[in-house]
């Protein structure tokens, strides 16, 4: 792969992760329109970009969470007594079985299909923009601890489905975690903590790809697209971080509706 390729691909991964509008669908639409395939793993190791950058952001959080794991599985008979880094533990794992579940399920032809079929990629654009338009009237105030189990984990099934390639992960997460009542920037970061250990399950499953992606990405291709998703990633993750706290969340829907009927329109012609 050329590195300059790399450069666009990591730049393109980081900031269409954090931003509403699916890293997924602009991968396939780059793949189908510029005849580019780069490996599984390589789309993953760009993912690790953006995990490095957001376990840095949350790196209190992440240590609170860790501090919390124990003392949460000693109270699984008994979740009245949970308190809320425990609550927030169980959540996070309720939300991750689904969502492997689902990845499980999907991954193979079913994504192969959607990264041939561009109107596929559009017709799921347009459910994203859909469900962030309809989140802009939901701005509740609760905290994790008001989030009930079960609706933690829809939102391991919402983020399942963003393995299709044009439903955004943070998009739609955030969006059904606002609808939920949860206060918005609390929101964003209950889908960071998701994201984790769904990246971390995607890369174990992808490492015995490990030797050929090396050999068709090249180490130093390999090294520019993580470094370009990591600033990308950093400066997407503020950009999202500032929209929703100043209730613009929504922006972010004429382009998914714009770039899915371009696609759908392209794909008919």
């Amino acid at each position: 792969m050329d590195w300059w390729i790399a450069i666009i691909l990591g730049i393109l991964q980081g900031i269409t992760e954090w931003l509403p509008i699916s890293s997924s669908g602009h991968l396939a639409i780059f793949q189908y329109y510029f005849s580019e395939e780069p490996p599984i793993l390589f789309d993953v190791i760009l993912h690790l970009g953006s995990l490095s950058v957001v376990s840095y952001i949350l790196r209190n959080e992440i240590m609170e969470f860790l501090r919390a794991l124990p003392s949460t599985f000693k109270k699984l008979k008994e979740p009245a007594t949970l308190e809320d880094e425990e609550k927030l533990v169980l959540l996070v794992i309720l939300a991750s079985i689904p969502t492997a579940f689902i990845g499980l399920l999907l991954d193979g032809e079913i994504i192969e299909d959607f990264y041939n079929k561009m109107h596929l990629v559009g017709f799921c654009l347009i459910i994203t923009g859909a469900v962030i338009w309809y989140s802009r009237g939901y701005n509740h105030s609760l905290d994790f601890n008001d989030i009930s189990f079960l609706k933690g984990f829809y939102i391991g099934i919402v983020q399942g489905l963003s393995i299709l390639p044009g439903i955004s992960r943070s998009g739609t997460t955030i969006a059904f975690l606002r609808i939920f009542g949860l206060e918005p920037i609390k929101a964003a970061k209950f889908s960071f903590l998701i994201f984790i250990p769904a990246i971390i399950g995607a890369t174990l499953l992808k490492l015995n790809q490990a030797e050929n992606t090396l050999e068709e990405v090249g180490l130093f291709s390999i090294v520019l697209g993580f470094i370009f998703s990591v600033i990308s990633s950093f400066l997407s993750i503020k950009i999202l971080l500032q929209v929703i706290n100043n209730q613009q969340f929504h922006y972010f829907t004429p382009y998914c509706l714009i770039i899915g009927l371009i696609l759908i329109f392209d794909s008919l012609i």
